[in-house]
């Protein structure tokens, strides 16, 4: 179990860094084009359409992470008054079942990125399904996520006195 925590630690981590780094070029990319566009009146070429890939890379991978930081959405209502056994049974079931839909997603996502994802991005040219992979890998690394809390939580080792951390 000590392994698998560490896992899902490390993991979390790197897709923190690579959403940050994404999500940094974002925000200083639409800086500078507002200004270049309303203080120099030019614009920056391709400018619009990163801002889309680092805006569908971030999504993408902002829902995994949310799953392994349990910021998912969560309404625990009524699974706050089952006796802990029957909590950690149906809040593992519930992770179950989010990572089935998780998966279901990236197979049905595959047949939606082959129609419009063969044809070029322009300007850069390449093929837009290499930024609509990010939706399938991300639904994958959400469904990870899920396996690995679900088994934490049956082995005893995950918290399920809270099950959502809600906002501070």
């Amino acid at each position: 179990m000590d392994r698998l925590i560490a896992a899902d630690k490390l993991l979390t981590r790197i897709l923190e860094w690579i959403m940050i780094g994404f999500f940094a070029f974002f925000l200083v990319l639409v800086v500078v084009m507002v200004v270049m566009r309303y203080v120099f009146n030019t614009g920056i070429l391709g400018g619009d359409e990163f801002v889309t890939i680092c805006f569908i890379v971030t999504s993408a991978l902002g829902g995994a992470v949310c799953v392994s930081r349990r910021e998912h959405i969560a309404i625990t209502y009524f699974i706050d008054f089952l006796p802990r056994l029957q909590k950690t049974l149906v809040y593992a079931l519930g992770l179950l079942i989010m990572a089935v839909v998780n998966v279901v997603m990236a197979y049905l996502s595959i047949d939606w990125i082959q129609g419009p994802g063969r044809f070029p991005w322009q300007p850069f040219g390449f093929a837009r399904g290499i930024v609509f992979s990010m939706i399938p890998i991300g639904c994958g690394f959400a469904a990870l996520f899920c396996l690995i809390k679900a088994a934490l939580a049956i082995g005893g080792r995950e918290r399920v006195d809270v099950l959502w951390l809600p906002e501070d």
